[in-house]
């Protein structure tokens, strides 16, 4: 009698245990189908090759997370707060982060919204809300995705080292500038607006 299938949450579960203890390289088919004691076969049946894994393995961290939002009352502070709170999530899994590719990024896109409505209550029009957090999402993963990366290299030079120390100091800074930039561009939206017809 044949054995019955391991639930794919469970793969991608012990995928992710694999792939945060060993890195990459421990994220084999091989690898991973003889700790599930199951055939590279049937591996491959339930979840694809290597690179669906990964897609999967991402899709799946991204829709189990819960990135903690706090409304600190000030746009400011609440973005500021919620790019650390991605920044903190990215680098929790560093090598699911480093396996991150562009399109993973949209699976992110789905924890903008509560961002979004304080950025709206805050009185910026709603495409601009829209980019602005784009921007923002961006920015924190390009940030992070620089920052894991150092920290895995296999003898990282001191100038990668100390670039990585710059960009994790540097998140904050690059974060009020971008909101420093919204703030500009919607000076003349408010001043023609108070102007009177």
């Amino acid at each position: 009698m044949a054995r019955p299938l391991i639930p794919v949450d469970e793969i991608l579960a012990r995928a992710l245990v694999l792939l945060d203890s060993e890195g990459p390289d421990g994220l084999s088919a091989r690898r991973l189908s003889a700790d599930l004691k199951i055939s590279t076969r049937t591996l491959y049946q339930q979840v694809g090759n290597r690179e669906a894994l990964i897609r999967a393995l991402v899709a799946r961290h991204f829709a189990d997370l819960r990135l903690e939002f706090r409304d600190t009352g000030d746009w400011v502070g609440t973005a500021l707060a919620w790019c650390l709170a991605l920044r903190e999530t990215l680098r929790a899994h560093p090598h699911l982060t480093e396996l991150m590719s562009f399109d993973d990024r949209r699976s992110i896109t789905a924890y903008v919204g509560d961002l979004v409505k304080v950025a709206r209550h805050e009185g910026i029009p709603a495409d601009m809300a829209t980019e602005c957090c784009r921007a923002l999402v961006n920015v924190t993963v390009n940030h992070t995705m620089v920052e894991v990366r150092a920290i895995h290299e296999t003898d990282p030079s001191p100038e990668t080292t100390a670039e990585a120390e710059s960009m994790a100091r540097n998140l904050p800074l690059t974060i009020r500038w971008i909101l420093a930039g919204v703030d500009n561009d919607l000076q003349p939206v408010e001043k023609s607006a108070s102007r009177p017809s």
